[in-house]
């Protein structure tokens, strides 16, 4: 079923189960980027203490179960089937007609239960107020969240959040807690970073403006992930970290190994693809994503001359994603991406209406109206003669089929 944000259905969902969530230390992280490279670290960092914790991730990437972790290392499909199957069981008795995140969220709370985490690093699917992750409660002495994070907030899902970054703002400090610190990115306009002040000022929380300093900057060198805003995501989580200190002990070694360990994917990650070489994926699903990847490409590629395959979902401002990445000597293959599991309500943009706006930029190239991102490499393959770099962005939901 589409999108239905609210906490009622989960929270019902919830107490049928005891209330799991509610038995471990959580943190919870909003925004529109940076959201996924933060708990990454901080899971990293978490796994070199063993402290064992678990991560809650959307959209899963290859494989539903995916957007699970425990200790850095995806939960398998099987034990994920049991509880999953479990929870949709009791929702079809209880005639609650949750919503697939919904069932996805409850079915994680109980997973770090059963697996007897100690922390839980929650990521919200959209927005923060009413999104189905923000039935977690501050920490009382046994379980809830003991730390809060906001990074990077841009312009998405507007229909859902509010047409003005402000309105998105208010909807992602939603998951501030009373008497729970709060870490902001201090790149956020300072409009949005107002409206956060405002909102932890009203639930008396400590909130700190996450600034990177010299520190950051100096640990940022052992990160493998790319991109200059990983400065920012890295300097939440180390905030977020050292926060923990009141109950946990880490060691600059161990900090510094959980930075090289961390691992993110679909964001400006390489993959080996047979026959083609070398391909860049990332996400870049809305404006800011698109400014960050545009950015690293003019560093990276100064010449420009690549070669994009581009799927994007239905609904997006396709003209506001193109236009930061796009230059003239570029081509464009437009694709379409495969239904991601259990997530009906996404529907892929169509070839044509990728390639009409694109052609305002750059040359583009159509395979065929229902080339998927298979169909172009194997096009590639058969005639790519020169050297070009081979970029595949425009949404999360391309990556499975490129690694596939």
């Amino acid at each position: 079923m589409p999108i239905d944000l609210g906490l009622s259905r989960v929270a019902r969902l919830l107490s049928h189960f005891n209330n799991p969530h509610l038995k471990y230390k959580s943190i919870h992280v909003a925004g529109t980027n940076g959201k996924g490279s933060t708990l990454a670290y901080i899971s990293s960092i978490l796994t070199q203490h063993r402290l064992r914790n678990g991560k809650f991730t959307s959209p899963h990437m290859v494989e539903l179960n995916d957007c699970i972790t425990i200790d850095n290392k995806t939960y398998s499909r099987s034990q994920f089937d049991l509880v999953n199957e479990s929870v949709l069981r009791v929702d079809k008795e209880l005639q609650l007609k949750c919503t697939e995140f919904e069932i996805l969220t409850v079915t994680a709370f109980k997973i770090f239960e059963l697996e007897k985490v100690e922390m839980a690093l929650i990521e919200v699917g959209v927005g923060g107020r009413l999104d189905a992750t923000n039935v977690l409660e501050q920490f009382k002495g046994e379980g809830g969240v003991v730390a809060t994070g906001i990074t990077k907030i841009g312009m998405d899902h507007e229909g859902l959040l509010g047409d003005t970054i402000e309105q998105i703002a208010l909807e992602k400090a939603g998951i501030l807690k009373p008497g729970i610190p709060c870490f902001a990115d201090g790149s956020n306009q300072e409009s949005v970073l107002n409206v956060i002040r405002d909102k932890a000022k009203s639930l008396d929380c400590e909130l700190e403006i996450v600034n990177p300093d010299r520190t950051d900057v100096e640990l940022l060198q052992f990160s493998p992930l790319l991109g200059e805003y990983q400065l920012n995501n890295l300097a939440v989580a180390l905030r977020i970290i050292n926060s923990l200190r009141k109950h946990y002990t880490f060691t600059r070694d161990q900090i510094i190994a959980g930075i090289k360990n961390t691992y993110w994917p679909g964001r400006l990650e390489s993959i080996q693809v047979p026959g083609l070489g070398e391909v860049l994926i990332d996400g870049a699903h809305n404006e800011d994503a698109a400014v960050a990847l545009g950015k690293y490409l003019r560093s990276a590629f100064p010449n420009g001359n690549i070669t994009f395959i581009v799927g994007i979902t239905k609904g997006k401002k396709l003209n506001n994603l193109l236009k930061h990445i796009l230059r003239k000597n570029d081509t464009v293959i437009p694709a379409l991406f495969y239904q991601p599991e259990q997530m009906p309500w996404i529907k892929c943009e169509s070839v044509e209406n990728i390639a009409d706006v694109a052609k305002s930029y750059c040359q583009v190239k159509i395979v065929s109206e229902y080339a998927y991102v298979s169909d172009v490499f194997d096009y590639l393959k058969e005639n790519k003669c020169d050297k070009s770099p081979v970029v595949v962005c425009g949404s999360l939901y391309l990556y499975a089929d490129t690694v596939r």
